[in-house]
């Protein structure tokens, strides 16, 4: 796997923003439209953060990627500006927070991005391909938490506080005899998020898929996208996991995703999440939200 082509001590610690170097494009088929699909990732001035653009749609409208603009969570984020929607960015999101990549235009010719393989290293590798560039007269924006801030609802915690570095980890929880009780704590610095996190694929249990074809989900699905749990078997394409606790890996995937909504990374805190999902995450992400504003008015007050 190519390695990144820049110095990091940890995510979220290198002092200039980035965007990447030249376009590169990747196409194949929505996870739940089923909608086939090309997607260009291109540069991004400094401060844009990262902008969704549809450019089937007359006037190729922009939805920035931000949490002002979500509109459901239902099996995936789906961000909406108008009339005008793009469905489970989460995983884009994702592969652009572990680079550390802080602006960038991401280009799609239909409503959701391509599946790929159901994770987000197909991303990573074409970010990587891409090449990463630096804005040395720019410095990266943070988001960093001197007192806990603390989330609970229905089975879902979720907790952020102090710590000396930026640490993320992650409890998924489920009665299913083949998934159990998981734990993944990582520090997620691009090489890191690379080997630990990107490969990890996202998953359903055989007893929902009735259900999400009856939603209009899971159109585009398969065994070369998804990993499926069944009764007494895990399928999937190539056969085998790619980590024993590829579940709870791939929500911690998604959760980076989500909060990059927030349009920072994150510097000095430890994350805990237990039993996520994107509901919470994004109940998360604007309670975040809205302790950094409140942080901040309390500091220019003072």
């Amino acid at each position: 796997m190519k390695k990144p082509n820049f110095q990091a001590s940890g995510f979220g610690l290198r002092s200039f923003q980035t965007t990447i170097g030249e376009e590169v494009s990747l196409e194949g088929v929505g996870l739940h439209g089923g909608t086939k699909v090309r997607l260009a990732f291109r540069p991004a001035p400094a401060n844009v953060g990262i902008r969704f653009l549809r450019v089937d749609l007359p006037g190729q409208p922009m939805i920035p990627a931000n949490i002002d603009f979500i509109s459901t969570t239902l099996r995936g984020t789906t961000l909406e500006l108008g009339e005008v929607k793009v469905h489970t960015v989460e995983h884009l999101l994702s592969a652009a927070a572990g680079l550390g990549i802080d602006n960038l235009d991401i280009a799609l010719d239909a409503g959701e991005p391509p599946a790929m393989d159901g994770s987000a290293l197909p991303f990573t590798q074409a970010l990587l391909k891409a090449g990463l560039r630096e804005w040395k007269d720019h410095p990266r924006r943070y988001l960093q938490f001197m007192e806990e801030v603390r989330y609970e609802s229905e089975n879902s915690l979720y907790r952020i506080s102090p710590a000396s570095r930026f640490e993320i980890c992650v409890v998924y929880q489920n009665a299913h005899p083949l998934v159990g009780s998981q734990r993944f704590e990582t520090v997620p610095d691009p090489d890191r998020y690379l080997s630990e996190v990107a490969a990890a694929r996202t998953f359903c249990f055989e007893e929902e898929i009735p259900w999400l074809r009856n939603q209009g989900l899971g159109r585009g699905g398969s065994l070369d996208n998804t990993v499926v749990i069944g009764k007494d078997k895990i399928q999937c394409r190539p056969q085998g996991l790619r980590f024993s606790n590829e579940f709870v890996r791939h929500k911690l995937l998604d959760l980076m995703g989500d909060l990059a909504l927030l349009g920072r990374g994150f510097r000095a805190v430890r994350l805990e999440a237990t039993r996520p999902g994107h509901k919470h995450n994004i109940a998360f992400a604007k309670m975040l939200a809205a302790a950094a504003q409140k942080a901040r008015a309390v500091a220019v007050k003072n």
